[in-house]
């Protein structure tokens, strides 16, 4: 009968195929050791660059002002 024919279900479509997953993100610079350890160095000598300012001041006899306790402050904490 007709009613039959419309209840039943038919063949189903086929559906979009699914996507591939993403491929894993890239790190910047690829990950490459060299530029790692030149940034890592590059930045403990700045520090250190930053810490010796005030430091050379206050050796010679110059009371440290809070523009420089605040330069030695940051200059230890990017050393950490």
């Amino acid at each position: 009968s007709a009613a039959a024919a419309i209840m039943e279900p038919g063949p189903e479509a086929p559906g979009p195929a699914p996507a591939p997953a993403p491929a894993p993100a890239k790190p910047l610079f690829g990950g490459c050791w060299s530029c790692r350890l030149l940034s890592g160095a590059g930045l403990l000598l700045a520090a250190l660059w930053i810490y010796q300012g005030p430091r050379r001041s206050m050796k010679r006899g110059v009371p440290p002002s809070m523009a420089a306790v605040a330069q030695i402050t940051f200059a230890i904490s990017e050393g950490r």
